[in-house]
C-alpha cells in the first residue's frame, strides 16, 4: 500500500469495509514510523510559535521607540 499516512488516508481506509486488516496495519506501521521521524513536532511547532510572537513584541517595540 502506497498511501501517505495522512488523516484523509487513514480515514478513507476506516470508511471502507473492503479495506484488508493487512492494509489498515501497513497503514498503522507507516504513520507510526513517519510519526517517528518527526520527533517531538507539537513541541517544536510551539516554541517556534512563541519566538514568532516575541520577535513580533520587540519590533513593535523598536517601531514605537522611533516616533
Amino acid at each position: 500500500m502506497a498511501v501517505p499516512p495522512y488523516g484523509t488516508a487513514i480515514n478513507q481506509a476506516l470508511a471502507s469495509a473492503r479495506t484488508k486488516l493487512e492494509d489498515l496495519k501497513l497503514l498503522r506501521d507507516h504513520a507510526a514510523a513517519t510519526l517517528a521521524l518527526q520527533g517531538n513536532l507539537k513541541g517544536a511547532l510551539g516554541k517556534l510559535e512563541k519566538e514568532i510572537k516575541s520577535r513580533e513584541r520587540g519590533l513593535k517595540k523598536a517601531k514605537t521607540k522611533k516616533k
